[in-house]
């Protein structure tokens, strides 16, 4: 405290030299004390002093009242000021703390006593208010110069406070066009919300720009009634983009292996079986061989169907025309087979066209995939592929009639990893649904040209 830098400022030089002599009876040395009566002179001091308290009466030469407390504040902003308070002008004081002052004194009560405790109190407060500014100072480094994006959400819809400059850098635009709206107006699909759970969402940049991201959101503890949080944004658009074309070439030589194999089982194996069955037709068996010469017959029969069968699956030639016809070849050649009805009801309205921006390979992988789950698992008897137009494109409903499961029992098998991969890859979004005794179902959007 000896060392306190001490300002009074009052225009009663008798007061002002009673506060001195008060103050020399205390540990602050009298070189450190400076005493001046005017706005004017307070302006003068700052050439030379930072004072650490300020001893200021409200009325004075130039000034009165509140704007004086403003005036004096805006020129020393790191002092703690201690209004010396007539019992005219308590009230007024009183508005002064609640607006930054350290404390106030009555004039007529004042003694060395009084004026050392306040000025220890005002230094410590002026200590604390430095540290916590110092520490305000240091989190806004942190949260501006965090290379991630970050965010700070607040109330229920979640609006948009504080943005750091990677954040600005991901989204293209300025503080101002990115505060105070609802974080979900940032979504594509503008139906879609982000609650406090946060997720992965796709979402537009200033320029209208798709961006895929992950939002990790906590709640911050703060003092007041609101809701705040920190949002993390994790910019994947890159890395799915990444894996979307490691995907793809892998897609390709997968396929290409798989068109390789169907060839060689349709030209080679199942030619070679269909001669040998011809061939087999010429024998003329005994009584004695003839229901085994049949049960033979058959069961070469069932082969050549078998490998047609594997090879129709491998490479399906109707893909070719088309995602709309496969699916409906499809659906007559399982029909017919009479284990499980297949059925379609696809809007008038869609055509071939309509399907020109979906990855149609994988989307027709995914219904055999669904297909073969609902046919070996699920025990139905029927299994359906709706298609409908939606606001934005088109939705296309897979479901059967089947015993249905529990939705964590799904997430964790029956081939749903590898039909969630290829959705994820072909950017199909796919919802699923199933109840005990109920049947699945898979919702899926599809992206009209």
């Amino acid at each position: 405290m000896e060392n306190a830098q001490i300002l009074i400022v009052e225009d009663d030089l008798s007061f002002a030299e009673n506060v001195k002599f008060q103050l020399s009876t205390s540990e602050i040395k009298s070189d450190n004390i400076i005493s001046v009566t005017s706005i004017a002179e307070v302006l003068e001091v700052r050439d030379f002093q930072e004072p650490d308290v300020i001893l200021l009466d409200l009325n004075i030469e130039d000034s009165s009242g509140v704007e004086t407390y403003e005036k004096v504040f805006n020129i020393f902003p790191l002092a703690s000021v201690i209004v010396l308070s007539g019992m005219d002008d308590e009230s007024i004081a009183l508005e002064i703390v609640s607006k930054g002052g350290q404390d106030y004194v009555i004039k007529s009560a004042l003694n060395a006593k009084v004026l050392e405790r306040t000025i220890k109190y005002g230094l410590l407060r002026r200590e604390l208010t430095q540290k916590v500014r110092k520490s305000e100072r240091k989190f806004k480094d942190v949260f501006n110069k965090s290379p991630l994006p970050i965010v700070q959400l607040i109330g229920r819809d979640l609006q948009t406070g504080l943005i750091n400059d990677a954040a600005q850098k991901l989204y293209k635009a300025s503080p101002y066009e990115l505060t105070k709206r609802p974080f979900s107006d940032f979504n594509a699909d503008k139906k879609q919300r982000i609650t406090a759970d946060g997720g992965r969402f796709i979402q537009l940049t200033n320029d209208g720009e798709e961006i895929i991201v992950d939002v990790v959101i906590n709640e911050i503890d703060a003092d007041t009634d609101q809701l705040e949080y920190i949002a993390l944004i994790i910019d994947k658009t890159k890395e799915l983009e990444f894996e979307k074309r490691k995907f793809d070439v892998v897609s390709q030589a997968e396929e290409s292996e798989k068109k390789k194999i169907a060839r060689e089982l349709h030209d080679g194996l199942g030619q070679q079986m269909v001669l040998l069955n011809l061939l087999f037709q010429n024998f003329n068996p005994s009584d004695a061989q003839l229901e085994s010469f049949k049960d033979l017959q058959n069961l070469l029969q069932n082969c050549i169907r078998e490998v047609k069968d594997i090879a129709y699956n491998l490479l399906p030639p109707e893909l070719e025309k088309g995602f709309l016809n496969a699916i409906e070849r499809f659906a007559h050649r399982i029909s017919s087979m009479g284990k499980i009805q297949f059925v379609i009801d696809i809007e008038e309205s869609i055509q071939e066209q309509d399907l020109n921006s979906v990855d149609k390979f994988n989307l027709y992988r995914i219904i055999q995939e669904l297909f073969n789950n609902s046919l070996k698992h699920a025990e139905a008897s029927e299994f359906s592929i709706s298609l409908r137009r939606i606001q934005g494109g088109i939705e296309l409903k897979a479901m059967d009639n089947g015993i249905g499961f529990e939705m964590d029992a799904i997430q964790k098998g029956l081939g749903i990893e590898n039909i969630q991969y290829r959705m994820n890859m072909a950017g199909i979004n796919g919802i699923f649904n199933s109840v005990k005794g109920k049947g699945t179902s898979v919702t899926m959007s599809l992206k009209s040209s």
